[in-house]
């Protein structure tokens, strides 16, 4: 066989090779498109697929789907529960008035309308990177759309995204919106710098990271006398959604460098003079080096959460030297919250979707109705959530408040008693606070002004009658006060109510 022959198989089995690897390729992404878009309506009623096509070629591809989201367009015809034609009046009898104009068919609002289309290029080489496939996305406006957003936008596009899907049927996505700017003369204008996105999700779609950043973003609104300003935004996250994206445990983490809010003109802002006192008096807040972390975990079945806020700022003068916020869940049962999670987000009526206030009601009353059994036997696991701790600090005083509610002891006999009776019986709600008497003087004194507190000389002997009421406690500098609600009856400070104030 001669040396060209040889040449020429070979390269005939490259080329066969590659083309193979590109229509197994453009299979493979052609079905993950098709598993996700069916996928999509079964997460929540609000959002619907109505119209998706996909043009392949033997390179790529172009998809293009368009996403309503809102309330149907047949929700203003479609009752939300069925309803018994009323009934004739008898004879002799005044007939019934017809529904208030706000008990009248309504429309809901009109649903949103988004197209996205993307560029498929099939792998093995594609778009110049050694992938299954690559993606480019964009929105597609028709010559209105395109009119208002070029008002925002310029002439940049609004919304880019780059994707890289893998072999394995994993994917990364690189998104990107652009800066909007918009400025009315002699009233206010609004400027923000955008925000950038990175994601990467498995091939099962059940684990996910991404990390995101938002550049900032200026607000003023000269005639009302407000201005804001926020800075730097991150987040990133790593999340594992297999008992679904509702109950998706992992951890996340963000920061906001700054946040500045001030109103001339008080919140009132250009009120009638003959407004009440306080109205016009100036705002100014200021929030630095604000972090934010969470986790979310599920074991024995039992789903937990807990999140923490910290940072610094100012309020007026007053500086505050820490801030803290704690909060979360536990001992959630997590099949029963996954099933009343998704009963909700199926649910039009909950979104408002109803034909009528009265029937969007009478709807909402059935699911609660139909929900119920679920919902105490989520009982049985003592679940519980709740503020953990709020810690102010301000020129050396700190200052904690923390509440947590739950339920305990719940037994299968307890379940057949009626929801109001079973919280009364097993609910357990415990409240703590522990302040400076320095901060209520002045409170008392910023209040005084408006009348709407009595004045701070008045705050000790106010102090002193409610530690021999029993209501408060006094720790040095602190006040202090507990409250408890457990087995049917209510704790202060340790005391049932009934014995206060004797």
């Amino acid at each position: 066989m001669s040396k060209k022959v040889v040449l020429g198989a070979v390269a005939a089995a490259i080329v066969v090779a590659y083309g193979g690897s590109t229509w197994w390729t453009g299979s493979k992404v052609r079905s993950i498109y098709e598993t996700a878009l069916d996928e999509m309506p079964k997460q929540t009623a609000l959002v619907r697929v109505t119209e998706r096509t996909y043009e392949r070629n033997f390179f790529g591809a172009v998809s293009t789907v368009t996403l309503e989201i809102g309330c149907a367009a047949d929700a203003a015809t479609a009752p939300a529960v069925a309803q018994a034609p009323a009934a004739k009046p008898a004879e002799g009898e005044e007939p019934q008035e017809e529904e208030d104009g706000d008990e009248a068919d309504a429309k809901p609002p009109k649903p949103l309308r988004i197209t996205i289309r993307d560029t498929i290029h099939h792998g093995p080489i594609a778009g110049g990177k050694f992938a299954a496939a690559t993606i480019d996305s964009e929105l597609v406006l028709d010559i209105k759309g395109q009119a208002q957003a070029e008002k925002l936008f310029g002439k940049a596009k609004p919304l880019t995204a780059f994707t890289k899907v893998n072999f394995d049927g994993s994917y990364a996505i690189d998104m990107a919106v652009a800066p909007v700017k918009l400025a009315e003369e002699g009233k206010g204008e609004f400027a923000w710098q955008g925000a950038q996105a990175h994601i990467e999700v498995n091939a099962a779609r059940t684990k996910a990271r991404y990390d995101m950043t938002m550049p900032g973003l200026d607000f003023n609104y000269a005639a009302k006398g407000v201005q804001m300003k926020m800075g730097k935004i991150t987040a990133k996250a790593d999340m594992d959604g297999s008992a679904g994206w509702i109950l998706a445990t992992g951890k996340t983490e963000g920061r906001l460098d700054a946040f500045e809010f001030s109103a001339t003109k008080g919140l009132g802002g250009s009120a009638d003079a003959d407004a009440p006192a306080g109205t016009h008096k100036p705002v100014k807040v200021l929030l630095q080096n604000v972090d934010l972390n969470g986790e979310a975990t599920i074991k024995d079945g039992l789903y937990a959460s807990e999140g923490t806020l910290k940072g610094q700022g100012k309020i007026g003068e007053t500086s505050i030297d820490k801030f803290e916020m704690s909060s979360g869940g536990r001992r959630i049962h997590a099949a029963g919250y996954r099933k009343l999670a998704d009963a909700y987000l199926q649910s039009t009526a909950l979104a408002g979707c109803g034909k009528s206030s009265k029937a969007t009601q009478a709807a909402m009353k059935a699911l609660a109705d139909q929900l119920a059994p679920d919902l105490k036997a989520m009982a049985k696991y003592s679940p519980e959530f709740g503020l953990d701790k709020m810690v102010v600090e301000i020129g050396g005083k700190r200052g904690e408040l923390s509440y947590t509610a739950g339920m305990v002891g719940v037994t299968d006999e307890d379940l057949q008693e009626p929801g109001m009776a079973l919280l009364m019986k097993r609910g357990v709600l415990k409240a703590n606070a522990r302040l400076p008497v320095q901060w209520l003087e002045q409170i008392a004194a910023t209040g005084a002004e408006s009348g709407q507190t009595p004045p701070p000389e008045m705050v000790a002997g106010l102090v002193e009658q409610g530690e021999a009421s029993g209501f408060v406690k006094r720790d040095g500098e602190h006040v202090t006060g507990q409250v408890e609600f457990s087995e049917g009856s209510l704790k202060v400070n340790g005391k049932p109510l009934t014995e206060l104030g004797k």
